[in-house]
């Protein structure tokens, strides 16, 4: 006994050391005071740093211009007892640009990934809870913690964003992770949570620092659906604003209360932007149609994609102070935090939607990292530069929240965080600052009035703070404004005439206005909110007609908010006015009041709308206010506008009859119009072929097939007309579709062919000419893709469950279940152009025919299948040629499940990462290249030089920041580190199939996922038991098995020289 104590007592000696050699290995590579390239002009600086600091997510100002961040070790695997994060003042007293001060605000807090001042409350996003903090007493300590809501999401995708808007409402963003019975009802109805929950939200009880209630809500990696929410001061009236998101991170306004907000994606095609709009449904969990860019009428279109499918969209800012150069004003800033950048984005209007007028620039870069990457590889002279958040200083220089360079802490109890394990994390807030322009000075922005109650100030000191770049100044000066009510009225009014407010400015104090009017039925007043919405009135200053638009968008906006009933008439007339964004904002505005008896005559102002926003915003208010019976009835309506716009609201609602029939009734030149349905079928006689490949094109609906060879989707334009037949010799990425003059009618499909090389044809297996009894003749030979979670059988759902890892990316031939009584001596046939080694895998249940199995070995490998079934393995050798395989019962005995049959290449043994990195020094890059594009089966997840499926990391530029260790590892040990984003979600389906793949697309009726062969499998939800993290990277684990250490080492070359 004594002898096992010492060994486990050096065991975990041995442990220790190995984890404090790694850690401290870990922290020498990082280069803790280098600082991120910023575009000439740029200058950046550490404003403060860990130790005071670990791992902020956001950022803001309070009222008297002191930055407050979020930060602390509860991200990622925290428990009931982990230490908390905290909220911390920054005080840079003597100007210099560096905090001296970091002051203690808040503790005991959950993870603090959000926050937004509203007079003397700090609104603060702590996964679970919406919190408020109120310091009582001045001391800028919180003595006040009063819970909101709660039970929200879990940390990895929660609410986000925090904002408050002119019109008086608080909106935020919230991630796709489930939330608890107890959450609000609106959010429990987005994600389709039943409770009887009765809970009065918002709660009330206020809590110290010591009794506040810290709750605990496990991470959970089950994914619902996103959105963006809205309440009324003190929580009330929570409200959906925008739904179909997965974990939109941040949002902001521009100075017309336009929003503009990021949401991380599922996988490709990238991170998104967008501009949410009311009743917005973007696509996730979308009824019946899944456009993750919103292309397509039925789903709310979105802006830009970030330039990297890796990317992740955190912190965004608008710029409006005076300190950037002019050419950087008016322009968004959007943080990246897994590229290491602050991109610069200058938006545009195309009718009512907001997209980029040029392409996106990086002006802070941290250098490339690998795509999704979550850790951190430093080196001398790279930056620790991973923003999560970005907020505008009074002084007009952008402060940036930087992360750590591990993705989470590690678990320790809360009375084990000494300051000894909070040394092992970073945390830090940068100050990027213009050196062609002076900051504006501490005596410029710290005026007098900030030491006085705001009460006293003056209007014009009031109105200077509606325009500042400072979101609580605004917010606070808005309030005062609306507080003083009828007594600064009309010189609110002639500020807003006189045209001398900026943008922000006039927004802020028209809406003020609309609150005034609202409070004390000023409707009847000469100037009032119907009147500033009409056009018939002109700036007592020079004219400018883009002010004055605004004016007239946030007036018409008012109408709605303040619920002006009379206003119904006004509103309907702006439904036809020249300007898009008047429209939309009319259509919003009598959602809020009601269509009442206005139907008619609203449908026929709106039957005619061609801008994109605004018929989407009409068609889902529309079913908000007309019954179904009444949208039943537009179906037979002869002006197409209004057939097509009943049609989309019901079937948003589920009617599955119109969604089949969606082609139909939306095709008729709505050119961003897809098909959810399949109705073009492609095939091959080979997929991969010596001489020569017949495709075969069979359509089930009238039109022209047109196709590309060059991996494009077909236009109208860019294609070839198909015959029934064509014939290749060469190598193509076919994407063919049905056309009806210039409107595509179908969905584009793809199919990948190869012409193999004599190389090739030397040096990987092929399947090739398949036949035989039955239905042989149709059997498919997955070439190099045998995997847990692919199909078993062409005719059955079923899945491997259980892979033996001698066979891991073997060659399958996929066989018919049907074929399992067969009694042919002579059933299969096919050829092979190398010697292997053929795998017979027979049910399990019964003994094999004694002919069937002649001259091979039974192994002590199984395999499994989802329907519980197992199945012991044959083997035996086989030449290159011809191979004949007999009946599944010879004889009339036999299985009751048809076999499956797999072959290897002769002479393959496992590979070590040591060989592989010894064979680097003969490494052939064109040989490395035949293997990505062919037999490495790369193309399934990777897209390089315009050829694969994008589902996996950016390989280009790899060298820039992996080194060739860690290509060799991620291809022989693909588990051993999994860039988030790219795990595999594991599903339990009825009737006991599993699938293992990547989700790319999911409606609420359906998902694709993606397998590890490259195969799109089509699921329908309702199928779906349970869903799970596979814990599992996306790229196969088979290469070991299936590439020689010099295959290794030459497509680790190849990767290596991609730029």
């Amino acid at each position: 006994m004594e002898q096992k104590l010492n060994i486990i007592k050096r065991l975990l000696l041995t442990i220790f050391i190995t984890e404090f050699t790694l850690f401290q290995i870990l922290q020498a590579e990082l280069d803790k005071n280098a600082l991120p390239d910023v575009e000439e002009g740029f200058q950046i600086n550490f404003f403060v740093k860990e130790p005071h600091i670990i791992n902020p997510s956001s950022l803001c100002f309070d009222k008297k211009g002191q930055l407050y961040v979020g930060a602390g070790p509860q991200y990622r695997h925290p428990k009931e007892d982990s230490p908390t994060d905290y909220i911390k003042i920054l005080i840079d007293a003597d100007n210099d640009g560096v905090a001296e001060t970091v002051k203690t605000f808040a503790e005991g807090l959950n993870c603090v990934q959000a926050m937004a001042w509203k007079g003397n409350e700090l609104w603060v996003a702590n996964a679970p809870e919406l919190t408020v903090l109120r310091d009582t007493d001045g001391d800028d300590v919180a003595d006040e913690y009063q819970i909101i809501y709660t039970g929200l999401n879990n940390l990895r995708h929660s609410v986000h964003g925090l904002n408050w808007g002119p019109d008086g409402w608080l909106y935020f963003t919230m991630g796709n992770t489930w939330v608890k019975p107890n959450a609000p009802k609106p959010i429990r109805d987005l994600q389709g949570i039943k409770s009887n929950d009765k809970t009065q939200y918002p709660l009330t009880k206020v809590y110290t620092k010591e009794t506040y209630p810290k709750s605990f809500h496990p991470l959970n990696k089950q994914e619902m659906e996103g959105g963006i929410f809205r309440c009324r001061p003190g929580g009330y009236d929570l409200e959906l604003f925008a739904r179909g998101m997965r974990n939109p991170w941040d949002m902001c306004m521009d100075s017309g209360f336009n929003w503009l907000a990021t949401d991380n994606d599922p996988g490709r095609p990238g991170e998104r932007i967008f501009m949410p709009i009311q009743h917005g449904h973007y696509s996730m969990r979308h009824p019946w149609k899944f456009d993750w860019m919103g292309k397509h009428i039925a789903v709310a279109p979105s802006s830009d994609l970030f330039p990297s499918v890796s990317g992740s969209g955190t912190g965004v800012a608008y710029y409006t102070s005076d300190h950037f150069p002019k050419r950087y004003r008016d322009h968004y800033l959007i943080a990246d935090w897994t590229n290491n950048c602050i991109f610069l984005y200058n938006p545009k209007w195309v009718g009512a939607l907001q997209v980029p007028a040029e392409t996106k620039r990086k002006i802070v870069d941290g250098g490339t990292t690998q795509g999704g990457d979550l850790g951190y590889k430093g080196a001398k002279g790279r930056s620790l530069f991973r923003p999560t958040d970005i907020e505008i200083g009074p002084d007009g220089a952008l402060y940036i929240a930087g992360w750590g360079s591990v993705y989470g802490t590690e678990y320790v109890p809360k009375e084990k965080w000494t300051p000894e394990e909070n040394a092992k994390y970073q945390g830090r807030v940068f100050r990027l600052t213009h050196k062609d322009s002076p900051l504006i000075s501490r005596k410029g922005w710290d005026k007098v009035k900030r030491k006085k109650d705001i009460k006293t100030w003056s209007f014009k000191e009031l109105i200077e703070d509606l325009g500042s770049n400072v979101h609580v100044w605004r917010v606070h000066s808005q309030d005062e404004l609306v507080r003083r009510g009828k007594a600064i009225r009309d010189e609110l009014i002639a500020a807003i005439l006189s045209g001398k407010l900026n943008e922000t400015q006039a927004t802020w104090a028209i809406w003020a206005v609309g609150h005034i009017d609202r409070k004390n039925d000023n409707n009847e007043e000469e100037w009032n909110i119907e009147k500033f919405a009409d056009d018939q009135w002109s700036l007592k200053g020079k004219t400018i007609n883009t002010y004055k638009l605004n004016i007239r968008v946030q007036a018409t906006r008012i109408l709605g908010e303040t619920e002006i009933s009379t206003a119904a008439p006004k509103l309907i007339k702006l439904l036809s006015d020249e300007e898009p964004r008047i429209r939309l904002a009319a259509i919003g505005s009598l959602d809020r009041i009601g269509w009442g008896n206005n139907s008619d005559t609203i449908l026929d102002a709106i039957a005619y709308e061609t801008d994109r926003v605004t018929f989407y915003s009409n068609w889902q208010v529309m079913r908000r206010h007309l019954s179904k019976e009444k949208r039943y009835e537009l179906l037979k309506e002869e002006r197409i506008g209004l057939r097509r716009m009943a049609a989309l609201s019901l079937m948003e609602e589920g009617d599955r009859d119109l969604q089949k029939r969606a082609d139909e009734i939306l095709g008729n030149g709505i050119t961003i119009a897809g098909n959810p349905l399949k109705s073009l079928t492609i095939s091959a006689s080979k997929e991969h072929f010596r001489e020569s490949t017949k495709v075969t094109f069979a359509a089930s609906s009238p039109g022209d097939i047109r196709y590309t060879l060059n991996g494009t989707e077909p236009t109208s334009k860019n294609s070839l007309k198909a015959d029934k037949e064509l014939t290749l010799v060469t190598s193509a990425t076919l994407k063919a579709a049905v056309f009806k003059g210039e409107q595509r009618t179908s969905e584009v499909e793809s199919l990948d062919l190869h012409k193999i090389s004599d190389s090739e044809w030397q040096d990987r297996l092929f399947v090739q000419n398949i036949r035989g009894e039955g239905s042989a003749n149709f059997y498919p030979a997955q070439l190099d893709g045998l995997q847990r979670g692919t199909l078993v059988y062409k005719d059955r759902n079923y899945t491997f469950t259980e892979i033996p890892e001698t066979l891991a990316g073997a060659t399958h031939i996929r066989t018919f279940n049907d074929d399992k009584s067969h009694t042919n001596d002579e059933f299969l046939h096919f050829d092979i152009n190398l010697p292997s080694t053929l795998y017979l895998a027979y049910d399990g249940r019964t003994t094999p025919p004694k002919e069937l199995v002649k001259g091979m070995e039974k192994t002590s490998m199984v395999i499994r299948i989802s329907n519980g079934e197992l199945f012991p393995v044959y083997r035996r050798m086989v030449q290159a040629g011809k191979v004949v395989i007999g009946s599944n019962k010879m004889n009339g005995t036999g299985g009751e499940s048809m076999y499956q049959i797999f072959l290897t290449k002769t002479g393959l043994k496992k590979t070590n990462i040591t060989a592989a990195t010894n064979a680097m020094g003969k490494a052939n890059t064109k040989h490395g290249e035949e293997i990505f594009f062919g037999r490495g089966t790369c193309l399934a997840c990777h897209q390089v030089k315009g050829k694969g499926v994008p589902l996996g990391p950016d390989l280009n530029g790899i060298n820039k920041r992996r080194d060739t260790d860690y290509v060799i590892r991620s291809i022989l040990l693909p588990d051993e580190y999994i860039v988030e984003g790219f795990q595999q979600t594991s599903l339990e389906l009825e009737g006991g199939r599993k699938l293992f793949g990547m989700i790319q697309e999911e409606t609420a009726q359906s998902l694709k996922i993606y397998l590890l062969t490259g195969e799109k499998i089509s699921v329908n939800t309702n199928d779906i038991i349970k869903r799970s993290d596979a814990k599992n990277s996306s790229m196969p684990s088979s290469f070991s098995h299936t590439m020689s250490a010099q295959d290794v080492a030459d497509v680790t070359a190849w990767i290596m020289q991609l730029q």
